[in-house]
């Protein structure tokens, strides 16, 4: 039994006017006294006016005593102490992916951890602080209201983010603290042995897609794409994988067997649509309990116009219509003049002067002078200085020239001043000092490449790099847009093996501290109510 206590007894003073209140009630004393022979008569009138002689209200007063002391109580401040227990509540939700595993009645591990907590969570004081966690691809953490009411849970994903036992032995480890842990048991070594445990497992097969490689030939339409799939079962089953989305013709589902546990790689020759798009590859498993690990996005960029412009110098020989054709016959397209109104893949200018904004235009330039916006624009009457380079080389760090042999490079005449800012990929060591030669300017989306030289002045559409170079400065113009997408992340493999998740016995909460209850309110009612009846006595 709790003992009711008082939070200011200082106003229990306030009784000693139940005396006053007394002597307040009491009938007043007739003034005189004197005798009289016609009591009988006197007293008939009484009853006749039905009235009583002056008397003291003993009800009335108890009832008037009692509504005293009830609000003097209410001044008091009357407190039931609360029940003793957790004043907080850090609850730790298992966020991974393995958390989105079907039980036998198709509910998963998710749906039914939210559904216990959200029960559970109704039964708490308010006065209870709760702090809700959910490790998964990342860690998230709701507070107060927004952790009652469970606010923007995503899908689980990821492997788990912390390590669960050390969560709850830490959370215990504060005073007046209660942890509750609602986890699979999935891809954990062992589970915590402090607080509060709910384990919602959905043991069973599992298949999985755990990576996708894949080896683009854009602007080429063909896409060579490598699936490793994984089966996590207790013997060798049967799979299919199906390829769907922006490839045309769609192939035939490939039929697979899958070892419990082993990576299996199964290849594919595809064709994407001009438009580009998404691919999706899908695994079907029979049994599958884990269907979130089963497909995998990929976005195709859209295909360049096949056709590449080509604009040269009088003099500046056929090097840039030859450069043009190996180019047009590597992407699968056509040359055509430039300014011919039709969309262009790649413009090709080699030399001469052209109005030209240096990473506005996907376009490749051999010593040409550029209009507004370009670095070289001089006027007619003032022509910039050649120079012939010594000491070439290249950034071989650069996607552009990663692999290429430039060594036998050999440039007759060129003019730096040409060049508009941006990344430098080739460049000439002349006195102790770093010239360019060829810079790459724009963005990740947008991009053109120019080089200091014509193509007559040099030995480069000799070398054996230079179609390579052609095609590699064709891909950097597009950027991110040549780019395939990776939309789905690896699944982690943690959270794959579900034949056997770690287990333990539920344990339940602990009980919670209760507010203290103040029972003011109800000795004001009291006082009230005995006021009421008071006024009902005669």
């Amino acid at each position: 039994m709790r003992a009711v206590t008082l939070a200011a007894p200082e106003w229990l003073l306030a009784a000693l006017v139940l005396p006053l209140l007394w002597w307040l009630s009491m009938p007043p004393r007739p003034r005189q006294q004197q005798w009289t022979p016609h009591l009988l008569q006197w007293q008939q009138a009484l009853h006749a006016l039905r009235r009583r002689p002056p008397r003291f209200a003993t009800l009335r007063f108890l009832l008037l005593a009692l509504a005293a002391s009830s609000l003097v109580l209410a001044l008091a401040a009357p407190r039931r102490p609360g029940a003793p227990g957790a004043e907080r509540l850090v609850v730790v939700l298992d966020g991974s992916a393995s958390m989105a595993a079907l039980d036998r009645s198709g509910e998963s591990a998710w749906l039914r951890a939210q559904r216990t907590l959200r029960e559970r969570l109704a039964t708490v004081p308010p006065g209870v602080d709760v702090t809700l966690l959910v490790p998964g691809a990342d860690l998230r953490r709701r507070h107060g209201a927004s952790a009652r009411a469970l606010q923007d849970l995503q899908s689980p994903a990821g492997a788990l983010a912390v390590d669960l036992p050390a969560v709850a032995a830490s959370a215990i480890a504060l005073p007046g603290t209660a942890v509750w842990t609602l986890t699979d048991g999935q891809g954990q070594s062992s589970l915590p042995n402090d607080g509060a445990l709910s384990v919602f497992a959905a043991a069973g097969p599992n298949g999985a897609i755990v990576a996708v490689r894949s080896e683009d030939r854009w602007p080429l339409p063909e896409l060579r794409v490598f699936v490793d799939v994984v089966a996590f079962a207790a013997a060798e089953v049967a799979a299919e994988l199906q390829v769907a989305g922006a490839i045309a013709p769609l192939p035939a589902p490939v039929s697979v067997r899958l070892r419990p546990g082993e990576r299996t790689t199964v290849p594919f020759e595809l064709s994407r649509t001009a438009a580009g798009g998404e691919l999706v590859l899908t695994l079907v498993m029979p049994g599958d309990v884990l269907p979130g690990d089963d497909r995998w996005r990929l976005g195709l960029p859209p295909l360049p116009a096949p056709r590449i412009a080509v604009r040269s110098e009088a003099d500046a020989g056929p090097f840039a219509s030859v450069a043009a054709k190996s180019l047009a016959a590597e992407v699968g397209g056509e040359v055509v003049p430039a300014g011919t109104g039709q969309a262009v893949g790649l413009l090709l200018v080699d030399g001469g002067r052209i109005e030209l904004e240096p990473g506005a235009l996907r376009a490749m330039t051999f010593g040409t002078r550029l209009g507004a916006g370009g670095a070289g624009g001089e006027s007619s009457a003032s022509e910039p200085l050649g120079m012939q380079p010594e000491g070439l080389d290249w950034a071989r760090q650069l996607p552009l020239c990663a692999g290429l042999d430039l060594s036998e490079l050999r440039v007759q005449q060129a003019w730096p001043e040409l060049l508009p800012p941006g990344e430098v990929f080739l460049w000439s060591e002349q006195f102790g000092e770093r010239v360019p030669l060829g810079v790459v300017a724009g963005t990740d989306q947008l991009a053109s490449v120019h080089l200091a030289f014509r193509l007559g002045d040099s030995n480069l559409p000799l070398l054996a790099a230079f179609p390579q170079l052609l095609r590699r400065a064709f891909v950097r113009c597009y950027g991110a847009g040549a780019r395939l997408v990776e939309r789905t992340a690896p699944p982690p493999l943690a959270e794959l093996d579900l034949l056997a998740p770690a287990s333990a016995a539920d344990r339940p909460l602990p009980p919670f501290a209760t507010a203290a209850e103040d029972l003011a309110p109800w000795c004001l009612l009291a006082a009230l109510v005995a006021l009421a009846l008071r006024s009902l006595v005669r």
